[in-house]
């Protein structure tokens, strides 16, 4: 049972022990005094023995002094008149006692009925590409869930960088949707700090009427481009025309934030009519040209794929293979 449940419940376990407690005990207290003293009298009488009847309220001594003569006889008409007195107050008290139980009831009846307000608690965004290993990467999809509770309601979603304060397009899904992709452009949005080997901190975001959720910052990595374009065409300064082969690393498109040194090291990889195929490659970005021996035996009907190996993290570099014979 949730927190939430029983304290839904609780003013009706209130209402109906106090009900009841009342039936038990209560009744027999009204009156006090003067019924003690009234019921004290008749004891002591000889002739009537009231031990028969147990705890004795005013109702319930009303009753017996309108069906006994003996007890009738034996209460004097002033002790009757207060009796009826204590009677009426009695039911007074009894009615009471029920409406506020029966309130208690309608109390916890209204909890339990009543629609809850929306909440939602929200999970830092993760990455959707195994290749990432665990890290968010600029370059990829990321993914945002939620958990939601109380009545649905559209909400919004989106990305948030914690430093800057750039942000997503923002999604409108229903609450209960609980999960929201967005593209890598719109990741792009977000990663306000461009730099090699720099990193941007964001977090995740559902707005709605009458709320706001945000998860833990987390940190999104600057990715990196890796491109290997085969059977380029080179048109000299001289007039001369031939095909170049290129492998270069770049971010949003360009080599300018690498090191002037940067060089990288990858392997072609496919498959002649016979067999795996697997070419080394090195470029620098001071000369992306490369020569691939054996690039003739590649079946070009067959998949191929480009391994980066260094100098960074692999699941920061995404690669291609562009251009063909």
């Amino acid at each position: 049972m949730s927190v939430m449940s029983f304290l839904s419940g609780l003013p009706a376990l209130l209402g109906i022990a106090g009900f009841f407690a009342y039936l038990w005990a209560g009744q027999s207290k009204i009156g006090g005094e003067i019924l003690k003293d009234i019921v004290g009298r008749l004891r002591i009488n000889p002739n009537l023995d009231l031990k028969t009847y147990g705890e004795l309220s005013p109702a319930k001594l009303g009753k017996l002094v309108e069906s006994d003569s003996k007890i009738k006889d034996s209460v004097n008409a002033q002790d009757q008149k207060l009796l009826q007195l204590l009677i009426i107050l009695q039911h007074g008290v009894t009615v009471i006692v029920l409406l506020v139980s029966a309130g208690l009831i309608g109390v916890s009846v209204w909890l339990y009925s009543r629609p809850l307000p929306l909440s939602v608690t929200v999970k830092p965004p993760t990455d959707v590409n195994k290749d990432a290993g665990g890290l968010l990467v600029d370059l990829d999809p990321l993914d945002v869930q939620w958990q939601s509770q109380g009545t649905p309601e559209t909400v919004s979603v989106f990305l948030e960088n914690v430093d800057t304060g750039a942000q997503s397009p923002k999604r409108a899904p229903a609450a209960d949707v609980r999960d929201v992709v967005f593209s890598p452009t719109e990741v792009h949005q977000v990663a306000s700090d461009r730099g090699y080997r720099h990193k941007n901190r964001i977090r995740s975001v559902v707005e709605w009427s009458k709320g706001k959720a945000t998860s833990q910052p987390i940190d999104l990595l600057v990715g990196i481009n890796v491109e290997l374009a085969l059977y380029g065409r080179l048109i000299a300064a001289s007039g001369k025309t031939g095909v170049i082969h290129t492998l270069v690393a770049t971010i949003d498109d360009s080599t300018a934030g690498f090191p002037n040194d940067y060089c990288i090291t990858a392997d072609l990889v496919g498959r002649s009519k016979t067999s795996a195929v697997v070419i080394p490659l090195k470029s620098c970005n001071a000369d992306t040209q490369v020569s691939i021996p054996g690039l003739d035996t590649l079946d070009w009907s067959r998949p191929r794929g480009l391994v980066y190996d260094t100098p960074d993290d692999q699941r920061i570099v995404r690669t291609q293979v562009t251009g063909h014979p």
